[in-house]
Parts: structure tokens; C-alpha cells; sequence
């Protein structure tokens, strides 16, 4: 840990045990606009459960369990492991297979995640953590609205039986990692079932602002950084350690905002052109120090 941390309100739950002082988020400029309104700086000796759901799924190459997500120390860690987990809803082919092969149900290799219980819309979030070493893994700060998860179905993106997955829902991305690549993480803003004919061409969603920020100065995510995101009414900004790397109009009257949900996810995937997970790097984590939510002052 940097240091402990201790906030001047309590907002939404922002929590501290110790004396008030006031934090700021890291950006380059403006940052006394902003005030803490919820957080979490892992500084006990489980997950809490007032704050966080479990993501529990099966998704391309992993199980997501609630077993390997470990609060110690200061730090949440996403355990990625290998083990064997039966999947019999995961149509993904898994490492080996070929296309036209019979999705085998089974995968061999275990993530996790986190999902806030509180939502959020319009402010500054902010999360400091480190990804794994070796390739396989996608590791991912984001934000959607939690869908919950028809029965049989493995999406968590879209929810037949719940009203709202028929509708317009956003999800922002400000940071996306394949460990393949420890150098270069992208940058998204999306719009899920956008009222018909407002689509981007050839898609049935809408994707805006996509960036690809890589670095050749020696900066790997494997080691601690700063990723944050500027989310208004009208345009998403991204900061690396404080620095702006990316900023795209996104608009509420085109792309009905709405509320969202903070996301910490670790699977294992062959995004990013990965042919197969490093098996002699494992057991490997995802490293997370503190997540934040901040509210622009009125």
C-alpha cells in the first residue's frame, strides 16, 4: 500500500476508520472538483459483501469462481489458476480445439471478479492494480449495469427475461488488458441495443472512442498503475496515472446514459491472438490496491 487512506465523507459508502482527510482522484487538472463518495481500499481480511457481488460465469477459457477472490494484506487478488471445472453452458472451443469441433463444456482453467452492489453514472472512477504475468489472461476495470443471468444462458451482457436487456444500456471500458501483451491496454465506450437504425454500420451496437494505447518506454501493467475515467453527460475521458491518454463525445442524447455498475474481472481468453494460457506461470493474480468513485461538486 501507498499509504491508508481516509476520506471526508461518506457519500454512497465511502469508508474509513481513520482521521479525515481528503482525497482527490489523479488527473492532471481539476481534480479539487471531485469528492469521494464511495470506494473500497481492501484493508480487511475478506471480500465485502455489503459492497461487492461475485462474477460467477463461464466464459471462453475459464470458470469464474467465487473461491478466487482473496482480500489480504491491503490488496484484492483475482486468483488464476489451472483446474479442471465442468461448464456445460460454455459453447466457447477451448485451447486445442478448432472451429467445427464439439465445444467441449469443460474448461481448465479458473478466474474471478467482482461486480459493486451500489450504481453509478456521472463522476471520476478510479482503480490502481497490476495485472498477471504470462499470457491468457484479460483483465478489466469497466462499468455496466449487472444484468442478472437468465437460467441455462451464459451471457452477461444480455438478459432475455429481464426487461431492460431489451432496451438501449451503456458499458465504458477504461481498461482492458490481454497478458499476451503486458504494454498495451484499449479504451472503449459502447452502447448495447441502440433503438433500430442507429446502429453503427454492419454492428448492432454502437462503439465509440475505441483507442489502442501501447507504450515502448518500458511500462508494464504488471506492475502498479493508476487507470482512470471521466464519465459526463457528453464526453468519456481516460487517464493513465493521472495522465489523459484518451477522451471521445459521448452523449447522452444519442446514447441514453445510464446507470452502471463497477466491474473487476480476471478470465481466462484468447483475446489479443492468444493460442493458449502460459501454464508455467501459474498460478498467477490479478493485483488490485483500491477502487474509487468520485462526484463532481455541485
Amino acid at each position: 500500500k501507498l499509504f491508508t487512506l481516509t476520506v471526508v465523507t461518506l457519500g454512497l459508502g465511502a469508508c474509513s476508520d481513520m482521521a479525515e482527510t481528503k482525497v482527490l482522484p489523479l488527473l492532471e487538472a481539476n481534480n479539487d472538483n471531485y469528492t469521494l463518495v464511495w470506494n473500497d481500499e481492501f484493508d480487511g481480511d475478506t471480500i465485502d459483501e455489503t459492497r461487492w457481488q461475485y462474477r460467477l460465469d463461464c466464459k471462453h477459457w475459464s470458470k469464474q469462481q467465487k473461491s478466487n477472490n482473496v482480500v489480504a494484506d491491503g490488496y484484492y487478488t483475482i486468483l488464476l489458476k489451472k483446474e479442471r471445472v465442468e461448464c456445460p453452458n460454455n459453447t466457447w472451443l477451448q485451447p486445442g480445439q478448432k472451429e467445427g469441433d464439439e465445444p467441449a463444456r469443460v474448461v481448465q482453467y479458473t478466474g474471478g471478479g467482482v461486480i459493486s452492489k451500489s450504481l453509478f453514472r456521472y463522476g471520476f472512477y478510479e482503480a490502481r492494480l497490476k495485472t498477471p504475468v504470462g499470457a491468457g489472461w484479460h483483465s478489466s476495470f469497466w462499468m455496466m449495469k449487472y444484468l442478472e443471468k437468465p437460467e441455462n444462458s451464459d451471457s452477461l451482457k444480455f438478459n432475455p427475461l429481464d426487461d431492460q436487456s431489451l432496451h438501449s444500456h451503456i458499458e465504458l471500458d477504461p481498461f482492458e488488458n490481454d497478458s499476451i501483451d503486458p504494454t498495451h491496454f484499449q479504451t472503449d465506450a459502447h452502447q448495447w441495443k441502440p433503438e433500430p437504425g442507429t446502429e453503427d454500420k454492419g454492428r448492432t451496437q454502437n462503439k465509440v472512442g475505441t483507442k489502442q494505447i501501447r507504450f515502448n518506454d518500458g511500462t508494464t501493467f504488471t506492475e502498479f498503475h493508476v487507470y482512470g475515467m471521466e464519465f459526463t453527460e457528453t464526453h468519456v475521458r481516460y487517464y493513465f496515472d493521472g495522465k489523459l491518454v484518451s477522451e471521445t463525445e459521448f452523449p447522452a442524447s444519442r446514447y441514453k446514459h445510464n446507470d452502471v455498475n463497477i466491474w473487476l474481472t480476471g478470465l481466462g481468453t484468447f483475446l489479443g491472438n492468444t493460442q493458449a494460457i502460459d501454464d508455467s506461470k501459474l498460478p498467477e493474480q490479478i493485483t488490485v490496491d483500491y477502487v474509487r468513485f468520485f462526484e463532481k461538486n455541485i
